[in-house]
């Protein structure tokens, strides 16, 4: 497929609204970036922290106090949450929450991290940090956990947007990690690829919840993929790095590309390297 295909294919999907399908790109124009993104900084070794920077590469701002080795920021709208997990030097992993105000931070579970909260934010999911790699959903509520892996070793998962389904990346037995879609409503668990020798790995879902979009070394490197979860059918925009998190409109992705934090046009235009840093999120 020729790559102006691939752009119009790719712009078409994650918008929210379909009016403008007969334009090409070259007459549409992408909407100035929004939101901020959340990125782990650090300015010595074992030392990180978390930080907001504008899509733009400016009003960097510095929210918490240093940890040992903080890494993948969640963040829910709904309670205003702020999560991330962090390695002690002993290498405990433990699972940290910050409130709305970014006044008060309190460890909530060890031997664990956290993967995403739901999309009403009264659950969390996280996975246990030892061989089993076991994939739990936390209440806030209850202060308790409930197992819905199964037998997978999950190693990322997040909501759909309606919260009726989890994206995960699961070791396969080749050492390689394969896509799953677990039910929240009872509707078992279904495998979306088997892949020999080839990671799929940090799925996120589109806002439509029609997509996933994730990086594979398919082709050699961990490029971007987008996958029609109904369809199969598979889309590569040309976006190397890890760690993808679509902007609030999905017409944008921040990822990690070596140890800075770059955004992108979903179609793989218009890339920037905004900072030094590690596991972007996106947020409103």
């Amino acid at each position: 497929m020729k790559r102006t295909a691939i752009i119009v294919f790719v712009l078409l999907i994650v918008a929210t609204s379909l009016s403008a399908q007969s334009e090409t790109p070259a007459q549409s124009e992408t909407p100035a970036m929004t939101g901020k993104i959340l990125y782990i900084d650090s300015t010595a070794p074992d030392s990180y922290f978390l930080t907001s920077i504008n899509p733009d590469g400016s009003g960097k701002t510095r929210l918490t106090p240093a940890f040992n080795n903080m890494m993948f920021p969640r963040y829910n709208e709904a309670s205003g949450w702020i999560g991330f997990t962090n390695k002690t030097p002993d290498m405990t992993s433990e699972i940290y929450l910050l409130n709305r105000s970014g006044d008060r931070v309190k460890k909530v579970l060890t031997d664990a991290a956290i993967e995403d909260f739901s999309p009403d934010g009264k659950f969390f999911l996280y996975t246990t940090c030892d061989g089993k790699a076991e994939l739990f959903v936390y209440s806030l509520d209850r202060k308790r956990a409930t197992k819905i892996s199964q037998n997978l070793k999950v190693t990322a998962a997040s909501y759909s947007k309606n919260g009726e389904w989890i994206a995960t990346s699961v070791l396969a037995e080749d050492g390689t990690n394969d896509l799953y879609l677990i039910s929240t409503l009872a509707q078992g668990i279904i495998r979306l690829t088997e892949t020999k020798k080839v990671n799929e790995t940090f799925p996120v879902f589109t806002n439509d919840d029609k997509f996933l979009v994730y990086f594979t070394d398919r082709y050699g490197s961990n490029e971007l993929e987008f996958m029609n979860i109904e369809t199969k059918e598979l889309q590569r925009p040309n976006i190397t790095g890890l760690f993808p998190s679509l902007s609030p409109d999905n017409m944008n992705v921040a990822f990690q590309v070596g140890n800075s934090i770059a955004v992108s046009r979903i179609d793989g235009l218009n890339i920037k390297v905004l900072a030094p840093g590690r596991t972007p999120l996106w947020t409103k």
